[in-house]
């Protein structure tokens, strides 16, 4: 996808669509540029096809009077009142997936938020360009590739224009994850993502390790292998290291729980939604895209990336309720139950990132249904041990319209969840207890104190689940403002 900012008269606009944002009680447009017969062609859509300009209605008329695009689309935005940031990303979606044009160009100035920058309204129009199409099908994939997007704006500024080019990066990566994601679990195995990240070693600054299951156990990743050693699918640990920044910068480590398929082990998971597991590499496919995007972006910035990829089957030799496993740390885990897979995989992979001396460590990973219970399916779970890094992540969150909400974890009390008669600890706390927090109490026992961590439970938004369950590709725009936010920082 070509992505263009420019400032434009609406009778020079030759893209083959124009999009047009109109709210509810307005039969006109609001641009100054104003073009014979456009207002009267939305008056007449408005009176005649009955567009209400409801939220995402979206209407088109051919070869409109006066203009040389081959089609107008009105979207919907809804009351002015109530117009606001979800409102604002749901309208571009709609009227981009609209359309099969390969030119769209897009009028920005008639629906910006007030309280809003412009380049806030061109990031999401960027991302939402290059995201608009769900299912992310092979002919939309297609499509998207040849799509020229112009967006048409007020004022000019290489600020802008910078912007959208973050905004392309971002879907392209958002893409990329749900592509993987979407993938059926006998295909995306651990060693596919790890053929995927192989890929990567041509990009000039990028290093690929990967792991396997006698290297990882050389290294002491017992708790990775007890998590896989159910399944005949080879384990794969991925190290994949960017050097974009000086020598002497610390770099920032993500950490992806990939899970490719979670049958949740001898501790059965109920086969209602069993299917869906294969979406249990979420976190190890959105740090994967996220790398590489950084990587042939070449952002300023010194990056790491770990992603423990395995299956957690049930089997004859699966490990097993009761079992005391010693992690890399040198920490006992008792196993309560098997269906916690990731948090072990996650325990051995942080603490394999402590040995980079990382600025910030962040983790990303599908790993509690609590956390859709406590902030349901639109919100992130974030647990973070450092508020200038909790600052940051949110500050990201709120730019790239990826929300997430600090919880809490730690103390006294989580701490007491965990305990074990036999081991350092157990892998789950009492059913129904806080469950996220409890999950992030235990991992926080892998990261030094001394360390900024996060960790971003996505088991709620990764994924859409029903009929038609898919990938959503987040927290990749998260991931992504958060690791420009850092770079631009560090310059």
């Amino acid at each position: 996808m070509k992505l263009t900012v420019k400032i434009q008269s609406i009778e020079k606009i030759n893209s083959q669509a124009l999009i047009i944002g109109l709210f509810e009680k307005t039969k006109t447009t609001r641009s100054e540029s104003k073009v014979e017969g456009l207002d009267q062609s939305i008056s007449d859509m408005v009176s005649v096809d009955g567009f209400k300009a409801g939220l995402g209605e979206v209407t088109r008329v051919l070869r409109p009077m006066g203009m040389s695009a081959r089609e107008l689309i009105l979207v919907g935005l809804g009351p002015q009142e109530k117009f606001d940031e979800d409102a604002f990303t749901r309208a571009a979606r709609a009227a981009l997936a609209a359309t099969r044009a390969e030119s769209v160009s897009v009028l920005l100035s008639d629906w910006c938020l007030e309280n809003k920058t412009e380049e806030w309204s061109v990031l999401q129009l960027a991302i939402a360009a290059g995201t608009a199409f769900e299912p992310l099908t092979e002919e939309n994939r297609k499509l998207l590739e040849k799509r020229h997007v112009n967006i048409i704006v007020r004022q000019k500024g290489i600020a802008l224009t910078q912007t959208a080019e973050i905004g392309q990066a971002i879907a392209s990566a958002i893409n990329r994850a749900k592509v993987w994601g979407n993938l059926p679990a006998n295909i995306c195995t651990p060693s596919y993502l790890a053929d995927e990240a192989k890929k990567l070693a041509s990009v000039k600054g990028v290093t690929v390790k990967i792991h396997d299951e006698k290297a990882a156990r050389k290294i002491g990743m017992n708790a990775f292998l007890a998590v896989a050693q159910g399944s005949r699918e080879a384990p794969r640990f991925i190290e994949l290291h960017y050097s974009g920044a000086g020598k002497n910068e610390s770099p920032v480590c993500l950490v992806g729980k990939a899970i490719t398929l979670d049958a949740g082990g001898l501790c059965l998971k109920p086969s209602a939604h069993i299917t869906e597991m294969k979406f249990d590499m979420a976190g190890g496919a959105a740090v994967l895209a996220v790398f590489e995007a950084i990587a042939k972006e070449k952002w300023p910035i010194n990056l790491v990336a770990l992603i423990p990829a395995c299956e957690n089957l049930p089997d004859g030799a699966a490990y097993k309720p009761s079992d005391v496993i010693k992690t890399l740390s040198g920490k006992t885990v008792e196993i309560t139950n098997t269906d916690a897979e990731g948090r072990l995989i996650l325990a051995d992979a942080l603490t394999y990132a402590s040995r980079f001396e990382p600025q910030a460590i962040i983790d990303v990973a599908t790993l509690t249904g609590a956390v859709q219970v406590a902030l349901g399916s639109d919100i992130s779970g974030l647990f973070v041990n450092d508020p200038v890094l909790c600052d940051m992540v949110e500050t990201s969150a709120d730019v790239a319209h990826d929300p997430v909400w600090a919880l809490p974890f730690g103390g006294r009390r989580f701490k007491e969840l965990i305990k074990s008669n036999v081991a350092d600890c157990v892998n789950t706390g009492p059913r129904g207890v806080g469950g996220s927090c409890v999950a992030a109490t235990f991992l926080s026992q892998f990261v030094d104190d001394e360390t900024p961590w996060a960790h971003l439970d996505v088991a709620a938004t990764a994924y859409k689940s029903g009929k038609d369950a898919h990938s959503t590709g987040r927290p990749v725009a998260l991931l992504m403002m958060l690791l420009h936010q850092m770079a631009s920082v560090a310059e």
